[in-house]
């Protein structure tokens, strides 16, 4: 029996920090938050105080009182809380410093010979006088039959679910293959930063997405002569000639295409009606929205900002969903037309209105009639249409360029009638559409 049982040796001192984990300590001190920087306070109180105390002081100067009161702040700032905030800094690292050097690693004290036969191996702790073998080098002869490894049954894979259909694709696609007037609003949406951002710009996409719709099937069911399009052209000419155009005027539009659509289905293209008809209400739903907002009901905050765009942006997507007929019913926008006098037709250079990008592709054809210069036509499978007095493509007095316009008003009294820019807003008057606008068919 060991004489020395009874005395109980005393717990090793814990060992020191690794110098990689000191070093981590240091960092995580060093990138800690300003805001937890009690210096960092001072120095901004002292900024604060010292430019109240100095600007609102009724002492004589003998400066400027902005100079007076720069170059205190700067000096009381520098002296009471930048350079104690320096030289408290510089102590911090020469203390860690000293912490992490090899000599301060090492332990202070050396451990006590029990110490020392405690911490080795139980093949170390040998009687004194016993030479100790070697540890063998080979691997040791196994005394008893291994273990069986325990067999695994193959598990067959799991199919994936089918991926949900990503909003942001029925977004990007519109982006892609609408008219430019629709295009350009999603774009706006989908780089919105803030939610604010985000509920105006879904409210401009959905006017943009109706009025095009309104303004496409209007220009189709335009036929001089007929009355197949009485209904939609009498509420645009109501509105141009009276208060102006407004988010209701497309919808209330759109309600007399369906009833067109549903009389005399062959007068629009084929699935244009059944579409409008499966759009009308997504748009309806967003302009109780815009109408909520008009009407004293705004947002007040980002919160609730968010909160109105998670409600009604599935009523834009459904809408630009449904929408997708109007890829085969492209905007052109003509930039010349040429008679070839060898053939006997037109060669029309056209720019295509489609997609977000403001400069649009160039695309050649041959027709057997003349289109107006820099007019917008509707490329329609019985052929070019013209979207005027609708849309017109204009020069605009303060962004000194061309723009795409819509017909808005005609003032009382006056012989133009004014149109906005569909990226800006900007209001143009056009002297030309007047007498086309007061020719297009009423109910009276």
């Amino acid at each position: 029996m060991n004489s020395g049982a009874g005395n109980t040796p005393s717990p090793p001192p814990p060992p020191p920090l690794p110098p990689a984990k000191r070093r981590n300590t240091v960092l995580k001190l060093y990138d800690a938050p300003l805001y937890r920087d009690w210096a960092a306070w001072t120095t901004a109180f002292m900024v604060v105080m010292t430019a109240f105390a100095i600007g609102t002081s009724d002492d004589p100067r003998g400066m400027p009182a902005w100079l007076d009161t720069l170059l205190a702040t700067i000096t009381f700032t520098v002296l009471f809380g930048v350079l104690p905030t320096w030289i408290r800094l510089r102590n911090r690292r020469r203390r860690w410093r000293a912490q992490d050097s090899p000599a301060a690693a090492r332990p202070k004290h050396s451990l006590s010979r029990s110490q020392a036969q405690e911490m080795q191996s139980p093949a170390q702790q040998a009687e004194p006088g016993v030479r100790l073998k070697a540890p063998p080098t080979h691997a040791p002869t196994l005394t008893h039959a291994p273990t069986p490894m325990p067999t695994v049954t193959s598990v067959p894979p799991r199919r994936p679910a089918p991926d949900p259909v990503d909003p942001s694709r029925v977004l990007t696609h519109a982006r892609q293959t609408l008219p430019h007037p629709v295009a350009r609003t999603i774009r706006a949406l989908q780089q919105a930063d803030t939610p604010r951002d985000q509920y105006e710009a879904m409210l401009d996409a959905a006017e943009s997405l109706s009025l095009t719709v309104c303004v496409t099937a209007a220009a189709l069911l335009h036929k001089p002569g007929t009355d197949s399009g009485l209904g939609v052209l009498s509420v645009l000419r109501s509105a141009y000639l009276g208060p102006g155009t407004t988010f209701g005027t497309w919808t209330v539009g759109l309600d007399q295409v369906c009833v067109t659509a549903e009389e005399h289905p062959q007068l629009l293209p084929t699935g244009f009606s059944a579409n409008v008809v499966g759009v009308i209400d997504d748009l309806k739903a967003l302009k109780r929205e815009r109408n909520r907002t008009a009407h004293g009901d705004k947002p007040l905050s980002q919160p609730e900002c968010a909160l109105r765009v998670a409600e009604s942006r599935q009523f834009l997507e459904q809408a630009l969903s449904t929408a997708r007929f109007l890829e085969e019913l492209p905007w052109l926008c003509i930039a010349s037309c040429d008679y070839r006098q060898r053939t006997g037709d037109f060669h029309v250079v056209a720019r295509n209105a489609t997609g977000d990008h403001p400069v649009f592709e160039r695309q050649t054809y041959e027709w057997d009639q003349p289109v107006s210069t820099d007019g917008f036509y509707v490329l329609a499978p019985e052929g070019r249409v013209p979207l005027s007095p609708f849309i017109t493509y204009t020069f605009c007095t303060q962004c000194r360029d061309m723009e795409i316009c819509y017909t808005s008003r005609v003032p009382k009294r006056e012989s133009y009638a004014t149109v906005k820019s569909f990226s800006r807003g900007h209001e143009i008057h056009v002297p030309e559409l007047e007498e086309e606008i007061r020719g297009l068919p009423s109910r009276h």
